[in-house]
């Protein structure tokens, strides 16, 4: 198949068992790779379908040159930069100062203005500094990720329905997710619960913080706790949380990269240290899906 550009590309990602993990907890243990989509994240297509939706509202016009802006700790920044720069739009990114300074650099590779926020005031910073150049500049447009209701109806139509598809019998019985903006743990959850009613679904989180109580603390671990419960985020999908730490996150980076051969950003490495406390919860041979929402290659800073 001939596309007619990179974004025909998102999509239909695989699902690849770790072996070595599953053979230590007694699992099955699933991870979706999100990070072979289209500028290495799943974020892309929460990006394009933000997006088509403000296309369809009239809100965005293609080859308008119209400015998007948007807190971004880099992942929906790369994606929306890819659509800006082929459908005709400029991007404006604000990113928390203490984010991955090679993804940064990619950013502003693919076009994008990079706009630093002051990390040490909240966990939010970025979203306060966007919405601040929004109400100076009343012709710029946010698409708001945390809040903008095509985020998790991305997950819901279309990635969800790769899981199920993907699954022709048997069940997942346990799915386990990190909590950014709450988008695709809620999209994907809604719907394979749906499907399997006994799945549980845990929600991972930086050890700093405890999100079912709204309790937002400085952390290390990108794309994690923004520092606020996002609005599309369902509370009701979250059977449970866990607590991680970054380094035992860049311990389990390094376990995937050298026995399994994946490549796993921090915060995917944060679902897979999930899944091993979780593991005695559960009886052996219990099936557990996760994502890969991007790959090491981004944070090799976090490593020297």
């Amino acid at each position: 198949m001939i596309h007619q550009n990179i974004l025909g590309v998102i999509g239909n990602t695989p699902i690849v068992r770790l072996n070595a993990l599953s053979e230590a907890l007694q699992l099955n243990v699933l991870m979706k790779m999100e990070s072979l989509n289209p500028g290495g994240s799943h974020k892309v297509r929460v990006a394009s379908n933000m997006i088509a939706d403000a296309e369809r509202k009239g809100v965005l016009t293609r080859g308008s040159g119209q400015t998007i802006v948007e807190p971004s700790g880099g992942n929906t920044g790369v994606g929306l930069s890819m659509c800006a720069n082929l459908y005709g739009y400029n991007v404006i990114l604000v990113v928390p100062d203490n984010y991955s300074v090679e993804k940064q650099k990619l950013l502003r590779l693919y076009g994008a203005q990079v706009i630093l926020s002051d990390s040490s005031t909240g966990n939010n910073s970025h979203g306060e500094k966007a919405l601040e150049l929004i109400l100076e500049n009343s012709n710029y447009v946010m698409l708001n990720q945390q809040r903008n209701l095509a985020n998790p109806e991305v997950h819901r139509r279309i990635t969800a329905q790769e899981i199920l598809d993907d699954f022709p019998t048997g069940q997942v019985d346990a799915y386990v997710a990190g909590i950014g903006t709450g988008g695709h743990i809620t999209g994907v959850s809604e719907v394979l619960t749906a499907k399997w009613p006994n799945m549980k679904t845990y929600g991972v989180e930086p050890e700093q913080c405890d999100l079912l109580n709204d309790k937002h603390c400085a952390h290390e671990i990108q794309g994690l706790s923004i520092g606020l419960v996002p609005d599309v985020l369902n509370l009701s999908c979250i059977d449970g949380m866990f607590k991680v730490s970054k380094q035992s996150c860049m311990n389990m980076a390094l376990f995937a990269l050298r026995n399994e051969s994946l490549s796993l950003g921090i915060s995917s490495a944060a679902n897979l240290v999930a899944i091993e406390m979780l593991a005695s919860q559960l009886p052996n041979g219990s099936t557990v899906l996760t994502m890969a929402y991007d790959g090491l290659e981004s944070y090799l800073s976090d490593f020297e």
